[in-house]
């Protein structure tokens, strides 16, 4: 009995430690590290030149997200244009790869092909044509990143030109009816420059702090550019269709002949030392009734936190000279990789590049002060309702020219001309015909 008894304990004793030993082992497997997948492109390092455009941020959040996904660090450099344009042309020209990946304003599109800077991405769009839907980006925009066939920018966010006004002040019927006794036509968004001009001296009232039309007049790009918008609507051309330089023509003349007088009539004064946040500015504080501006800036004119004319803003198509068409102007910015980008690095940049313009990232990227570049995006029926305005876009875009300014290699430097010889003109430095007969024989000078 005391025998059957000690089995018995010992039975149970091993019974025991048995289970306590497969419970031990159960445990210690559950707390046993899970082995995650690898990353494709783990410990990578992209670096990205990025213009300080309003989408800078969002590139920032893509990146994050595109590290979760993929393990690649894509470093945004945010730069603003004209520390961009020299950081990385002499990056490109010395080949010492600091960046992979750079914004372009589609203008240099021409130069970088031309210099050899930045990788032909034809072959990449043709063997993923499918996953990135090509037909779904709309065609201008693959057009101006095209040079000599080479497809040297990948569209990246698209502007489209156009007036700019105060809805409200258009429609008050005060306004509306003292217009119409001082004029004898209704007050609307103008067709014509002589209609901006009666429009821009009407609503001109220094004594309340309100003036008519502003335009960048800063010595450099921003000046150069504004008045690329002007000279277009007037019938101008930097160079004709032989290729022969027509920058002081009758029209060019024409059309800087009013941008000098908007400056002396109807801008703000400060208005000859703005750049574009300046004249952003002054539309956005109620200091400007209109403006010609690019739609990269409209989402912000009804974020309140930034601007005093939330929900009364219009935009219409920039006018012309009487009789002349309406005229569709397209520019923003593309996206290259560096030619001195290593194999990897390159491949891991068109990733990115895929990533940020997918159908997927476009809302994100258009709630987010991101230019839209594909026609799904811009008649998403969510985003039209929130953005009202995204038809007008695409009527631009549909109708654009994307060489409003000429996308020739040697745009930075016509730019550098036109940016002295016309703030020069505006300043009263130079009389205006003096200011384009220069700039003409500057711009022949290097043209040679």
């Amino acid at each position: 009995m005391r025998k059957s008894k000690g089995l018995l304990f010992v039975s149970i004793m091993l019974l025991i430690c048995v289970m306590a030993f497969a419970g031990g082992k159960t445990e210690e497997a559950a707390e046993a590290p899970v082995m995650e997948k690898a990353l494709p492109y783990e410990g990578a390092v992209i670096h990205f030149a990025v213009a300080a455009e309003q989408f800078a941020d969002q590139l920032k959040v893509f990146s994050k997200e595109f590290m979760m996904e993929t393990g690649a660090d894509v470093r945004i450099d945010i730069l603003g244009y004209v520390e961009l344009m020299q950081k990385i042309t002499q990056d490109f020209a010395t080949g010492s790869a600091e960046y992979d990946l750079a914004t372009m304003d589609i203008v240099w599109t021409g130069q970088f092909e031309q210099e050899g800077w930045t990788k032909d991405l034809t072959a990449w769009i043709n063997r993923d044509k499918a996953e990135i839907d090509y037909d779904d980006i709309l065609p201008i925009l693959w057009v101006m990143g095209d040079w000599n066939g080479k497809q040297i920018g990948y569209p990246l966010s698209a502007y489209a030109n156009s007036m700019i006004y105060r809805k409200d002040l258009f429609e008050d019927s005060g306004e509306k009816a003292a217009f119409k006794a001082k004029y004898g036509y209704d007050l609307a968004p103008a067709e014509t420059f002589k209609q901006l001009s009666d429009i821009s001296a009407f609503f001109t009232r220094p004594d309340e702090n309100m003036y008519g039309l502003v335009a960048c007049g800063a010595r450099g790009p921003a000046v150069a550019q504004d008045w690329m918008e002007y000279m277009r609507g007037f019938g101008g051309q930097i160079f004709n269709s032989a290729g022969e330089v027509t920058v002081n023509s009758a029209e060019c003349v024409e059309s800087l002949e009013f941008f000098v007088e908007m400056f002396d009539k109807w801008a703000p004064a400060g208005a000859i030392g703005y750049w574009w946040d300046s004249r952003e500015t002054s539309y956005r504080t109620g200091q400007t009734v209109s403006q010609s501006s690019w739609s990269i800036a409209r989402a912000g004119y009804e974020d309140e936190s930034i601007s005093m004319v939330a929900g009364k803003t219009g935009m219409a198509v920039p006018p012309k000279v009487s009789g002349a068409d309406a005229g569709y102007g397209v520019g923003g910015w593309g996206v290259s990789i560096n030619a001195d980008s290593s194999e990897e690095n390159a491949e891991i940049s068109w990733e990115f590049i895929k990533y940020v313009t997918s159908k997927q990232a476009q809302k994100d990227w258009t709630r987010n002060n991101g230019a839209p570049i594909r026609l799904s995006t811009l008649t998403d029926p969510e985003l039209n309702s929130e953005m009202p305005w995204l038809a007008d876009v695409l009527t631009v875009f549909q109708n654009g020219d994307g060489d409003y300014r000429p996308r020739v290699p040697e745009y930075s430097q016509i730019q550098d001309v036109l940016g002295l010889r016309i703030n020069q003109a505006i300043t009263h430095e130079l009389g205006v015909k003096e200011a384009l007969d220069l700039a003409a024989a500057d711009i022949k000078a290097f043209m040679k």
